[in-house]
């Protein structure tokens, strides 16, 4: 092959002398006997050595303080954590009825139903209808309820809306020009939702007693949010400031954490609403286990009553 006028002459070892004894023995005595080292050179330079230098420290740095410190990089995690909840109300309401009685309402009455998966229901206002099941007039409040005749009822009978099975029949008028009610067939009389009373007093005052039991499997360690001295339990409500470990929760507390407005509480404790409650176990084992302690926290899960409704019942 020529280059530019130049001969260029390239030598290739055939196969069989690529493969030849001579040659394998050549190789390895080369791998056994002959050592290679890198060389090194020095260089006289403070600039170029202080930025080496100042590299390696930042190297260290992150390594040590950020990595192993702050992040914990040597600690490992587990999250197949265990964990159960039990909760407990108590207090006392009351409530005066139509006919001026005082009606006492206890943990039976406003815990509604007894058990619940992770969560509980608390009453605090009931609507009180003595009824029975037998025939009547339709709510009175209700305008798809409002005939002249029979057929009236007859042609809304399917009514979603209906309080119980309507008979077809007006009740309540004499002639075509007097507005009557359709008749129904069902729980009489029908309750009266709309007049809503006033909440169940002293209900601020129920207490939630919150037992939660938790365990790490993969360090064999359980811990509960209940190690504690009994004197303090008795003794104790929760507050954000001066006791953030106590698991008993006042319910006019947990409304002063989740809604400032004292009005909009009293919509909440009139009409209901949906509060969360969340515990937090974010535990270093490196540290004793006395620090591995629960951390509260609560938030209103459903919208202000100031907002426009879009349904009922």
């Amino acid at each position: 092959m020529s280059i530019g006028g130049a001969v260029v002459k390239v030598h290739c070892l055939p196969f069989r002398e690529y493969f030849s004894v001579d040659n394998i023995k050549s190789t390895l005595r080369g791998f056994v006997y002959e050592y290679e080292t890198p060389k090194i050179v020095t260089i006289h330079s403070i600039s170029i050595a202080l930025m080496c230098r100042l590299i390696q420290l930042l190297i260290l740095i992150y390594g040590i303080a950020y990595l192993m410190i702050h992040k914990k990089g040597y600690q490992e995690t587990d999250t197949s954590i265990i964990s159960s909840i039990t909760l407990k109300v108590k207090g006392i309401g009351y409530n005066q009825t139509s006919d001026n009685h005082t009606l006492v309402i206890d943990g039976a009455d406003y815990i509604v139903p007894p058990q619940e998966n992770n969560a509980l229901f608390l009453m605090t206002n009931f609507i009180r209808t003595d009824q029975e099941h037998k025939t009547c007039s339709e709510s009175i409040y209700e305008k798809h309820t409002i005939c002249y005749n029979d057929t009236d009822c007859e042609r809304n009978k399917n009514s979603q809306q209906a309080n119980g099975k309507w008979t077809g029949r007006c009740l309540g008028n004499k002639n075509s020009s007097i507005k009557g009610r359709c008749e129904l067939e069902g729980w009489c009389p029908v309750e009266n939702d709309v007049d809503i009373p006033n909440p169940i007093r002293d209900a601020l005052n129920f207490t939630i007693f919150v037992k939660n039991f938790i365990e790490f499997p993969r360090f064999k360690v359980i811990r509960k949010n209940i190690q504690f001295d009994a004197n303090y339990l008795k003794s104790c409500k929760y507050d954000p400031v001066e006791h953030k470990i106590c698991p008993i929760l006042r319910v006019g507390t947990l409304l002063d954490i989740v809604e400032r407005d004292p009005e909009e509480q009293n919509r909440m404790l009139k009409l209901g609403g949906v509060i969360r409650v969340k515990i937090d176990w974010n535990c270093n084992l490196d540290k004793p286990l006395n620090f591995c302690l629960p951390e509260y926290s609560f938030k209103r899960l459903d919208a202000a009553y100031n907002e426009s409704k879009f349904s009922y019942g």
